[in-house]
């Protein structure tokens, strides 16, 4: 007996527990027998329950949600922020890599000043070089001849302010420290220096026939040569028929155009 009375009395400690975990809930106020299997019975669900309870916040798995079945939390994945893409732009060709090239920064220079097409195309110069020749002293009858065509030239028709008249332009890598120069035959030529190191010289000579034609020549620090002429004439060198009274642009527009910072 002594034993069934402390198994008894151990169920009574264990309901008197469950009743102090569960003392919010409402329970069943009938009047209860003693026996052993209505308090069980009784007993038993509220013990479940705190089990359970237990059970799912310990896991961390599933929530209980009022008026709602269970919900899963699922770990949001974590964002990281990426630097934005470097793009790099290389530097454009320089303007006497082709006749193409040449025409569109030429037309770049222009703006609003005037526009103008292009009928023919072709290399800036030709380099020449002497071929190896006898000892020093000895007779030579060799004589030089082009080895690369170097730079680009376009020519075409101009026209600004409602003035038309033909063009050459004309580009090529000289040699450094190479100066403008004056020919002989362009007596009303003037030189200039100017503050970045470059050789100006610009000239206006008549053609037959009321022909007039203005030329720049630029050769920069870099050996960078810029020839340009403009006539009222088809074309600059005195061919093709008159267009207009005078050419399109004057001698100091053209200069403009050759010391632009858009080359």
């Amino acid at each position: 007996m002594t034993d069934l009375r402390a198994l008894h009395d151990a169920f009574e400690e264990l309901e008197r527990r469950a009743d102090a975990a569960t003392a919010h809930m409402a329970l069943d106020t009938s009047p209860r027998t003693r026996g052993t299997a209505s308090r069980s019975g009784v007993r038993l669900a509220p013990v479940a329950l705190a089990a359970a309870v237990v059970a799912g916040v310990a896991t961390g798995a599933v929530l209980l949600v009022p008026d709602n079945g269970p919900v899963t939390q699922v770990a949001q994945p974590s964002t990281s922020s990426t630097a934005p893409p470097v793009t790099t732009t290389s530097a454009p060709p320089p303007a006497h890599e082709t006749p193409e090239v040449l025409a569109e920064r030429f037309r770049a220079v222009l703006g609003d000043l005037a526009t103008f097409v292009v009928t023919e195309t072709g290399p800036g110069a030709s380099r020449w070089t002497l071929p190896d020749g006898p000892p020093t002293g000895a007779p030579s009858n060799l004589t030089p001849k082009p080895t690369t065509q170097i730079g680009s030239s376009i020519g075409g028709t101009l026209t600004a302010a409602g003035v038309t008249g033909g063009f050459d332009l004309l580009m090529y890598p000289g040699t450094a420290g190479e100066k403008a120069q004056c020919g002989p035959d362009e007596p009303g030529c003037t030189l200039r220096e100017l503050p970045d190191g470059s050789a100006l010289a610009t000239s206006q000579f008549a053609l037959e026939g009321s022909g007039l034609t203005n030329e720049v020549k630029l050769t920069r620090p870099d050996g960078l040569v810029f020839i340009m002429h403009i006539s009222n004439r088809q074309s600059p060198k005195g061919l093709g028929p008159l267009l207009g009274g005078h050419p399109p642009l004057t001698v100091e527009q053209l200069v403009q155009i050759a010391t632009s910072d858009r080359w």
